[in-house]
Formats: structure tokens, sequence, C-alpha cells
């Protein structure tokens, strides 16, 4: 199966340069209506001097409030603006994976629909198109992000570079500039869970940085909060490397040196002064091993748990509907009814 589907079956995407388009503005939303009029209308004049045909892609993450109508007027008074909807929620990472897959230009400016990343910066990762470069990463100066976000990405980057030895530079962000061909290779790799950041790092793509403003959020509220941070640096850790595996070996033997150490010399308290260990001591012994063993199993069940679900070869998205552009409007046959809510 492939990264995605529309809701007939049939695989998704479009060729790079497709239609002669020259730089694809990819927008991934989720509940974002306050922003929607306010992105395409900086968006626009941005491209419009740079002087080549352009896109501004939205992909529409199973939004529950007006955001699919205002993307729908849009697609329909703007011949630049297209948007992809997907039947439910599948997360800000698929949304990502679909716009890359849809994007028609040969050049992928990507970045988030909250503004924080003012689009009068968009100049300045396309200065660098030219220079050799798959990707260029925005590096946000003056960040204006809440605490436990800017703890997360430090707790991310830290992470990247002890455990899976992959360097990022600091406080880069998705507003970013992408080689369309490099994009794609991205989205097209069977993962299910991915770090495309990681990943671009680890199929070698050439990449630099570029100083970018960083605005507060102009509308509407993050989707972000601690525990969906903190859950995203754990699926990064256990999703792209099997180190942690191999630091359940090390804490094992650890836990058995201390263990047997810890016998030795009770058996020399009691040979020579007769001490006799209290419970208290026997109790705190089993629980602390108990302990590292259930922690032990449950990460050894998440990387089973991860091996199950890429077996099932589900696609990572859904798409019901296409809107804008050469598509005009087109509306899958059938959608995707399940109805829980999942958080990729």
């Amino acid at each position: 199966m492939g990264v995605g589907m529309d809701a007939t079956g049939h695989a998704v995407g479009h060729p790079v340069g497709a239609d002669g388009i020259v730089y694809s503005v990819v927008v991934p939303v989720f509940n974002e209506e306050a922003n929607i009029e306010a992105v395409v209308r900086r968006v626009t004049p941005v491209l419009e001097s740079e002087g080549q045909p352009y896109e501004i892609l939205f992909v529409d993450d199973g939004s529950k409030d007006r955001t699919p109508q205002l993307l729908a007027a849009q697609c329909q008074t703007n011949s630049h603006v297209r948007a992809i909807r997907f039947s439910r929620n599948f997360g800000q990472e698929a949304a990502v994976q679909a716009a890359y897959l849809y994007a028609r230009g040969q050049w992928i400016v990507q970045m988030d629909g909250d503004l924080q990343n003012p689009p009068e910066e968009i100049p300045k990762l396309l200065r660098l198109r030219d220079e050799g470069y798959d990707i260029v990463y925005g590096v946000r100066t003056g960040r204006r992000d809440p605490w436990f976000r800017k703890f997360a990405s430090q707790t991310m980057r830290w992470s990247m570079r002890r455990l899976l030895h992959i360097e990022l530079p600091k406080d880069i962000s998705t507003f970013r500039l992408m080689r369309a061909a490099t994009a794609k290779t991205l989205a097209q790799f069977p993962e299910r869970q991915k770090f495309l950041s990681a990943l671009a790092c680890w199929m070698g793509a050439k990449h630099t940085t570029v100083d970018v403003a960083h605005a507060a959020r102009q509308a509407g509220h993050t989707k972000y909060n601690l525990g969906k941070l903190v859950n995203h640096t754990f699926d990064l850790v256990v999703g792209f490397s099997s180190r942690p595996l191999r630091m359940i070996g090390v804490l094992g033997f650890g836990a058995g040196v201390i263990g047997f150490g810890f016998a030795g010399w009770a058996i020399v308290e009691k040979l020579i002064w007769g001490t006799q260990m209290g419970w208290s001591s026997i109790f705190a012994a089993v629980m602390a091993m108990g302990g590292m063993q259930l922690l032990a199993l449950s990460l050894i069940g998440e990387y089973v748990a991860r091996i199950f679900v890429q077996t099932q070869r589900r696609p990572i998205f859904v798409v019901a509907e296409a809107m804008g552009g050469a598509n005009a409007v087109e509306k899958a046959s059938t959608v995707s009814k399940e109805g829980e809510h999942v958080e990729g």
C-alpha cells in the first residue's frame, strides 16, 4: 500500500514541476479558520514579486471548524490556491507528507498556518535556491513560543544528537525551502511514523540555514501541549533507533552489578557483625527491580506494537476531497467513516 490514497483507493500525488509550477507554498492546517484568509493575503504578494509560476497548497487535516468552507471559497476565487481535505484527522506529519506528494512545484516552501513564520521572510529562503542545497531551514530569531515548546525542542534536539547521532542546527523550524524531489522522496519512505528532519539527515540531503523572524501566533490557539510534544520526542527516539533496546541491556547489567554488590555486603554484615537485613531493604530492592523490568517490557512492547502497525500496511492518510487549480473540485465517491480522532 502506498503512503496515501484517496477514498476510492487510488494512489495520490503529482510529479515535480507539473503544469510549469516553480514554487509550491504548502500549509498544513487543523482548525485554523481564523488564519486562512490572512495566509493567502500575505503569501500572494510575496510570490507575485518573484515573477515565477506558483501555487499555495493547503492540507486540511480533518478540521472541525469552518476551515473547509473557507478553503473552498479561496479555491473558487483564487486560481493559485489549491486544497486537500482529509477524511478525518491523521496528524500533522501525515498532512506534511500529503503536501509534499500533492505539490506541483519544483521547489516547496513549507510553513505553518499560524503565521508565526511571517510569509514576508520567504525570499530569504529563495535566495539560497541555486546554491546547491536540497533543504534551506529557517532558524527562528527571537523565538515567540511558550516555554514548554522551547523545552520540548531542546529535548528533541538533545535526543537526536546524543541518541541518534544526528546534528541539527539550533531553533530550526518547519519553515523551510525544499527541493521537490527531496521532499517527495521523504514522503514515500515506508515508515508510518516519520520525523522528516531526521530522515533528511539520514538520506544525506544537503542543507543550510538562514535566520528568519518569528512572530507570536496571530489568531487561534496552538494545537500542541506539553504532553503531545513529549510523545513526539518519544516517537522520534523509538521510531528512529534501536538504541533504547540496547540501553535496556546496559541498565540490566548495572542493576545486576549493584544487586550482587548489595548481596555481598549483606553476607559480610551477617558473618562479621551479625546484622540481619531488614524487610524494608528487601522490599525496596524488589520494587526497584520490578519497576525496571516493567519499564523494559513496556519499551519492548512499544517496538512490537510498531511492527504490528507497520505490517498492517494501511495508508497514512485518506484524501476525501481535492479542490482548486486544475482539479477544479474533485470529490471522492466515498469517504472513510472512521470516527476516532487520531493524532499522528
